[in-house]
């Protein structure tokens, strides 16, 4: 089966006329060298390494153009990707090793170049690999719990976001100005995912987890946090959308907030984005804006929120253009001092990890501590609970232990 992908690959790529060719034609002298290679390997399978130059290539000049101009870039990343998926397997049946590569190699064609043209391909390559060439280890619902400790205590805030009970039929313009809570099971209480994302077994039993496992059990250098975030779970592994349900909320079409007023929804087709967020305990995403109502959910886990209304940007020391801070980057992933422009992302860690980084902290941002914190609210969300609030708030999530979450932008 995996060389029938193959031929049809072969064929698509030798057709002028088909809109994959079309733009990897204007990868120049490299769409010709890449389809002279992909004849070749169609007679030595084994040569898979062969894309491996095409692949480094197309990354190149994904990272060095601008958007608008990796088009032609990412078809030759994923079709590149593709062969070397295809080949590899057809060159080495049964061996589990290589089978596991080659679904990692099809991952990274859609989180790296968002496999144009080739999405349904891929998803079929990869069952198709999982039928024929991979072993999975039998399911065992299980979960992988770990021990709360208390984290410190931070004072950048006063006030608890409310919670609502019962949740309200309508978001009407007396609910969509602030944030508010809906606790424990009741508004998702029919999602799969609060019983079953605990588990990497199941995860591991749908693909998901076939190329990635969660942060806690990879390999990785002392003290360094690896987070999943912002991503596109569902384009990536179609089969958990059916886990979760998508809120009445999400569609209420709400009016622009008071606080506001340059709010659009999401321009795509949906008027919706949903992404999902993984990431270890002590997984910072640092006070940011974001230009959309947001209905956030935890799934996995417990973690707790900071939010703070519009009117405070003028003390949330944003970075600019002319930041050159240095700062302490394991504590806020966004200090960026190659391309720090960043104005929608807060310099000031509102998490700290100590009483002395506290401290220092107000020594450095001392507007942020005079006057924010009298108007910041704060709430720890467990699995099940739903956290609403409108664009342009500022936010920041810690995670208090292993914690998966699901955004939904509107």
């Amino acid at each position: 089966m995996s060389l029938e992908f193959f031929d049809q690959l072969l064929v698509e790529l030798s057709d002028q006329s088909h809109p994959c060719t079309v733009d990897l034609r204007l990868c120049g002298l490299a769409y010709f060298e890449f389809y002279a290679a992909a004849c070749s390997l169609h007679n030595n399978v084994g040569s898979w390494t062969s894309m491996k130059p095409f692949i480094d290539r197309a990354y190149q000049e994904m990272t060095r153009l601008p958007p608008p101009e990796t088009l032609c870039w990412r078809r030759l990343y994923t079709d590149a990707c593709l062969l070397c998926a295809i080949s590899q397997v057809s060159d080495l049946a049964q061996d589990d090793a290589a089978a596991t590569e080659a679904v990692a190699i099809l991952d990274r064609a859609i989180i790296i170049a968002g496999a144009p043209g080739r999405l349904d391909s891929i998803h079929q390559l990869i069952k198709n690999i999982q039928e024929n060439y991979l072993t999975l280890k039998p399911l065992i619902t299980s979960s992988h719990k770990q021990p709360l400790t208390q984290m410190y205590h931070s004072s950048a805030f006063s006030l608890c976001v409310p919670c609502i009970d019962p949740p309200p039929n309508v978001l009407g313009r007396q609910w969509s100005q602030k944030p508010f809570v809906l606790q424990r099971y009741g508004y998702v209480q029919g999602w799969k995912a609060l019983s079953s994302w605990a588990s990497i077994d199941y995860l591991r039993s749908w693909r998901a987890l076939v190329s990635l496992d969660f942060p806690e059990h990879t390999a990785q250098p002392q003290n360094e946090v690896l987070y999943l975030a912002q991503h596109n779970l569902f384009m990536q592994f179609p089969a958990l959308e059916g886990d979760i349900g998508i809120p009445e909320y999400v569609y209420a079409c709400p009016d622009p907030p008071s606080c506001y007023p340059a709010y659009k929804p999401p321009g795509n087709m949906d008027g919706l984005i949903i992404n999902a967020w993984l990431g270890p305990r002590g997984t910072i995403s640092p006070a940011h804006t974001d230009p959309f109502f947001n209905c956030y959910v935890q799934v996995v886990g417990r973690k707790t929120v900071w939010l703070a209304p519009p009117d405070v940007s003028n003390l949330m020391y944003p970075f600019d253009t002319s930041t050159s801070d240095t700062a302490d980057k394991s504590r806020n992933p966004a200090a960026n001092v190659t391309e720090p422009s960043m104005c929608n992302t807060s310099r000031v860690d509102v998490f700290p990890h100590s009483a002395k980084a506290e401290q220092a902290s107000r020594d450095a941002f001392p507007d942020f501590w005079k006057e924010v914190p009298q108007k910041a609210m704060c709430v720890t969300l467990a699995p099940g609970d739903v956290l609403f609030f409108p664009p342009g708030w500022w936010h920041a999530m810690q995670s208090e232990e292993t914690s998966f979450s699901i955004s939904m932008w509107f």
